[in-house]
């Protein structure tokens, strides 16, 4: 693999493998520095990686093993063993499938919409959607009224429909 190929894979996949690192470590400059560690081992290992094939695989099971190790060396891993139980693969098994990969390609799209939501829309859109808690207790901690919750909600869905929808529509083009 050379340097234009390295480059076109750490661009097209930096920020989805970020995100996936933060929903397992819950700290985005940790996640950030795994992937940049798995990265850099990519890099240094490039030509053994690109006679084994999906280095595309490879990079994501990686950042997946790492973030989870960097948990157990944390001693977090006892509280979060049940929530990510099913990631739980030792480094060297099987390689992601390709379909895991672009579902976090999406959740990535969405993770960075929900970014270009206005303030308190994606605060409520988060709380709600992403942390499963009930208008009432998101009301509660917003010190807002829960009717003001659903209107923050309804406009957020609104506005993630419209930005996720001209995202696949420019990327269809």
């Amino acid at each position: 693999m050379d340097r234009p190929q390295f480059k076109v894979l750490f661009l097209e996949n930096y920020s989805a493998l970020c995100n996936m690192a933060f929903r397992i470590i819950h700290d985005m400059e940790k996640a950030e520095d795994v992937v940049m560690d798995v990265f850099e081992k990519a890099w240094n290992e490039r030509e053994r990686l690109d006679s084994n094939g999906n280095v595309r695989a490879y990079v994501y099971t990686m950042v997946k093993n790492r973030s989870l190790e960097m948990l157990r060396n944390e001693a977090r891993i006892v509280r979060l063993t049940g929530e990510f139980s099913g990631l739980n693969t030792p480094e060297g098994e099987e390689l992601m499938e390709e379909g895991e990969i672009e579902k976090l390609l999406l959740l990535d799209q969405i993770y960075v919409s929900i970014r270009q939501l206005p303030p308190k829309c994606a605060q409520v859109f988060t709380l709600a959607k992403i942390n499963g808690l009930p208008y009432a207790q998101i009301a509660k901690e917003m010190n807002v009224s829960v009717k003001t919750v659903e209107n923050q909600m309804g406009k957020a869905l609104r506005l993630l429909r419209g930005i996720l929808a001209n995202k696949f529509k420019n990327q269809d083009q």
